[in-house]
């Protein structure tokens, strides 16, 4: 075998080992999938943070209501509605492994008084980074 010809086979070698190595790298899931099992108090995930209108009895909810997000046993800050019929900045994140896949609920009062529960929920799901969400919610009445 002349210099040449195994040049030629070292080189063809090298261009299908790149390819196969490419390959492997751009398969799969490009966003990592956080673990679920962080170290205690580490959030298991990066929240979710919602935001849009919000009706009571079909009109308008009032501005500067208390709202909140509950998960599992554990709820989110809660924030003042902005303006009348609408909310921003109602966030939330898991606590554990756990709450990963369970309903996220919405309520208009104070976490430990008197709330009401909108009709509307939302599944968590692990995310690798927070995640925006525009979320429209309707409450039966004020608490």
């Amino acid at each position: 075998m002349n210099a040449s010809t195994r040049t030629g086979r070292i080189l063809l070698a090298l261009i299908a080992f790149s390819a196969i190595v490419a390959a492997a790298c751009l398969s799969g899931d490009p966003e990592p999938t956080p673990t679920p099992d962080g170290p205690a108090g580490i959030p298991v995930s990066f929240p979710y943070i919602f935001a849009g209108n919000f009706t009571v009895a079909g009109e308008p909810g009032p501005q500067g209501i208390p709202m909140f997000a509950r998960l599992g046993d554990g709820r989110g800050p809660f924030n003042n509605t902005v303006r009348p019929g609408e909310y921003t900045n109602v966030s939330v994140a898991p606590p554990t492994p756990g709450d990963i896949g369970e309903e996220i609920t919405f309520h208009l009062g104070h976490p430990d008084e008197s709330n009401v529960q909108a009709e509307e929920t939302f599944v968590f799901d692990a995310t690798a980074q927070p995640r925006f969400v525009e979320l429209d919610l309707s409450f039966p009445r004020l608490p």
